[in-house]
């Protein structure tokens, strides 16, 4: 990936138009005579204004978020007054707009601006490359949250969920949170618990962020990072129906894990325990030499789990390959960087061969395979020649015989800015690359907007002056997720790419 190249959370914003000036939608709306019906006129053109500042918010993110405090507040109020502009013209001019109606677009408007505003301390040092931190009072975030607890009804709006959702973000970043929040060296996922708890809010406020806290990121992270939270839930939920959606959604993400045909630790470092999650052919048997087809999953070495792979492995197995996703220490449950997650792929492709005799697989057919961060694992375990720099102290090879990449990041350099003590170079693929690399089939998103297309292309130009394989496809117009979108021309092709890679390598 691009040196601080970041994601975004999505913004849904309401018109700024600077100066105090109308939009071009509030004008129409002065124009226009209202429709029949009063209020869907009101939520038509409340919703045209949504929409029309998502594009302009979007497409000047990095001029509003480097505005000092005042002139960024100036337009945040701006763009809140043209809300409450609006829904007085419909109060004073037309009969029949209800309270409730009223009410509920004030609120979501109140919460996105809200969120808006929480967005500022993080987004301004990201856009002053980490150099400089906003200049705004210790207890921002909690004056801008001000009275958020208090009221539950606010929990059946989209916005106020969103908000707090970004708010326990922040909290859960601890003396990192006026910094940029992608690259927190912090068990979030903990503090952002502890956060809840620790809320002067209502209790039952409380209960639903708790709830919402397992039964969302539970597809996240894998079920262990669930387990001391898991331990206090029944002090901390007063709410019994709560108390048993949580209590379902933990028991759902262990027995998902049943898929598998068996689980077992690879590697133990600082008391974490990691598991190989291994599909086995059907009438496989451990005096078998199958090829073995890994898997390391995506999410910017900050989440993900290995049930992302469940469906891959499956099919791995049912066309004859010994299939096996891994567990690797991740940022947010963890507080760990890059260096860990490589650390633990180079642990597992040698476990693999150390293993492989009980596994029944062929130590000398051993593909890696993986999507975004799990393409740089895949990638990256070929390239390191002194795994002991990494804490890999391993008889056995991690270096894999073959190697498929999805929307893999080339060049991480810059990366981890917080805290961190090597040369990144040292896990960026750009930087490693060399001769006698395994043969590679890769894909990449031409629309790529979380690993720029300009890595795929900077490293294939590279690697062509090698005499390495590198096989590839890239899609006009497709994003990070660009099987998504593809033709079924493309879905095709892909498929037929990848079979005839694994065959051509003895898969």
């Amino acid at each position: 990936m691009a040196p601080f190249k970041f994601l975004l959370i999505p913004l849904a914003l309401l018109p700024f138009t600077w100066g105090y000036g109308q939009t071009e939608v509030q004008n129409e709306t002065t124009l226009s005579s209202p429709l029949s019906d009063p209020k869907q006129s009101l939520l038509e053109k409340f919703s045209q204004l949504v929409r029309k500042n998502d594009d302009f918010v979007t497409d000047n993110r990095g001029w509003i978020y480097s505005h000092e405090p005042e002139g960024f507040n100036a337009i945040i109020d701006s763009m809140e007054q043209t809300v409450l502009t609006l829904v007085q013209q419909y109060e004073g001019e037309v009969e029949g707009i209800d309270s409730p109606t009223r009410d509920s677009l004030l609120t979501e408007s109140q919460f996105k601006h809200r969120r808006y505003r929480l967005l500022y301390p993080n987004n301004y040092n990201r856009f002053a490359d980490f150099t400089r931190k906003a200049a705004v009072p210790a207890d921002y975030f909690e004056t801008v949250m001000e009275g958020s607890f208090h009221d539950s009804s606010f929990v059946q709006y989209k916005e106020y969920r969103r908000c707090v959702n970004y708010y326990l973000d922040i909290l859960s970043a601890g003396e990192y949170k006026f910094r940029h929040l992608e690259y927190v060296p912090e068990k979030r996922l903990d503090n952002r618990y502890d956060a809840i708890v620790g809320l002067d809010a209502l209790q039952s406020i409380k209960d639903f962020l708790i709830k919402e806290h397992f039964t969302s990121n539970i597809w996240t992270y894998r079920v262990e990072a669930f387990d001391d939270a898991f331990a206090r839930v029944g002090e901390d939920v007063k709410n019994p129906a709560y108390l048993q959606e949580i209590t379902d959604t933990y028991q759902m993400g262990t027995e998902r894990r049943k898929a598998a045909s068996e689980l077992r630790v690879y590697k133990t470092v600082d008391g974490i325990v990691l598991n190989a999650h291994i599909f086995y052919p059907e009438g496989h048997e451990k005096g078998d030499a199958r090829p073995a087809h890994l898997f390391f999953n995506g999410g910017g070495w900050a989440i993900g789990l290995p049930e992302w792979s469940y469906g891959a492995c499956q099919g791995a197995a049912e066309e004859g390959r010994v299939a096996i996703a891994f567990d690797y220490r991740i940022r947010n449950v963890h507080g760990t960087d890059v260096k860990a997650s490589v650390s633990d792929a180079l642990a597992a492709i040698a476990w693999v061969r150390e293993h492989a005799q009980d596994l029944g697989i062929d130590p000398n057919k051993v593909l890696a395979d993986g999507f975004s961060a799990g393409a740089h694992l895949a990638l990256v375990s070929s390239m390191i020649e002194n795994r002991e720099e990494f804490g890999v102290t391993s008889a056995y090879s991690s270096r894999p015989d073959a190697i498929i990449l999805g929307s893999c990041p080339y060049d991480i350099a810059g990366r981890d800015v917080y805290n961190v003590t090597y040369d990144t170079k040292i896990i960026s693929p750009l930087h490693l690359l060399e001769e006698n690399l395994p043969p590679i089939l890769a894909f990449h998103g031409e629309a790529d907007d979380m690993v720029e297309f300009s890595e795929f292309q900077a490293f294939k130009e590279a690697i062509g002056k090698t005499n390495n394989s590198f096989t590839s496809r890239s899609y006009a117009g497709a994003g990070h997720f660009y099987f998504e979108k593809n033709s079924p021309e493309d879905a095709e092709e892909r498929s037929r790419l990848r079979e005839a890679f694994i065959r051509e390598n003895g898969f």
